[in-house]
C-alpha cells in the first residue's frame, strides 16, 4: 500500500514538473505577445483611452509571473517542499484572478470598439488638422498617431478623405490630404487628383484590427485559466500528499 501510495505522489509530482515546464513556456508566450502587441499596434491601442490599451502590458506582467511559478512549481516538486508549493498555489490562484480579470475587461470592451474608435478617431483628426495649422506642440502627438495608423493600415481620415476634404478647417483644399494617406507621396500632402490615395476610412480598419486583437487576449486569458487550474489542482493534491508522508524543509 505504501509503495503504491508512493507511486501516486511520483506520478502527480512528474505531472506537476511538466505542467512547471510548460507554465515557463506559456510565460514566455505572453511575454512575447504582450510586447508584440505594444511594438506593432502602439498607435492604435493609444486611440481610445480605455482600459483596454493595458492589456498588453497586463498580458507581460502575467508573463512574467507565470515564468517565475514555473520555476518556483518545478523547485518545490522536485524538493517535495510543502511550504514552497502552497506559496505556489496561492501565487498561481492569484494570477489567474489576473486573467480572470483581463478575460472580462476584454469581453466587456469588444461590444463597444465601434462606438470608441470613432469617437476617438473624430477627436484625433480634428487635433491633426489643428496641428497643421498652428504647429503647436499640444496636438504634435496626435498628429504623429494618426499618420501612423493611416501608413500602417493604408486607410485615410475617419470614414474616408472626407474627413480632409470637407472640412471647412483644413487649409489645402478638397483635392489635398495628408502624406500618410497616399502610397505614392513620403511627406506633406498629396493630390488626390493626381496620386492613388487610401479611399477606406480608418475607423473600420481600426476597429477591426481591436477586434481581432481583443479576440486574440479572449482566447488566450481562456486557454491559460483552464491550463492553470489544473496546475491549482495537482498543486493541492501534491501538497496533501507531502503532508501524508512529512514534507521536508528548505
Amino acid at each position: 500500500l505504501r509503495q503504491e501510495m508512493g507511486c501516486k505522489k511520483n506520478m502527480i509530482k512528474l505531472l506537476l514538473v511538466v505542467f512547471n515546464v510548460v507554465a515557463v513556456i506559456i510565460g514566455l508566450a505572453l511575454i512575447g505577445i504582450g510586447a508584440f502587441s505594444l511594438y506593432r499596434y502602439g498607435d492604435i491601442l493609444s486611440i481610445t483611452e480605455s482600459t483596454f490599451t493595458n492589456i498588453p502590458t497586463m498580458l507581460m506582467i502575467l508573463g512574467v509571473m507565470v515564468f517565475i511559478l514555473g520555476f518556483l512549481g518545478c523547485f518545490g516538486s522536485f524538493r517535495e517542499n510543502r511550504a514552497l508549493l502552497i506559496i505556489y498555489t496561492i501565487l498561481l490562484v492569484v494570477v489567474l484572478m489576473g486573467e480572470a480579470v483581463a478575460l472580462i475587461i476584454s469581453l466587456i470592451y469588444q461590444k463597444s470598439i465601434s462606438e470608441k474608435v470613432e469617437e476617438a478617431l473624430v477627436e484625433k483628426t480634428a487635433e491633426y488638422i489643428k496641428y497643421d495649422n498652428t504647429k503647436n506642440d499640444e496636438f504634435e502627438d496626435s498628429a504623429e498617431i494618426i499618420d501612423n495608423i493611416q501608413e500602417m493600415l493604408e486607410c485615410c481620415g475617419v470614414h474616408g478623405p472626407e474627413t480632409y476634404t470637407n472640412s471647412s478647417q483644413w487649409s489645402h483644399g478638397a483635392n489635398k490630404v495628408p502624406a500618410s494617406c497616399c502610397s505614392e507621396v513620403e511627406a506633406g500632402y498629396c493630390n488626390i487628383n493626381t496620386h492613388k490615395y487610401y479611399d477606406e476610412g480608418c475607423n473600420e480598419m481600426v476597429a477591426s484590427t481591436l477586434s481581432d486583437n481583443a479576440g486574440l487576449v479572449i482566447g488566450i486569458s481562456f486557454g491559460f485559466i483552464l491550463i492553470q487550474m489544473l496546475g491549482v489542482c495537482l498543486g493541492c493534491v501534491l501538497c496533501q500528499r507531502i503532508a501524508r508522508d512529512g514534507y521536508k524543509e528548505v
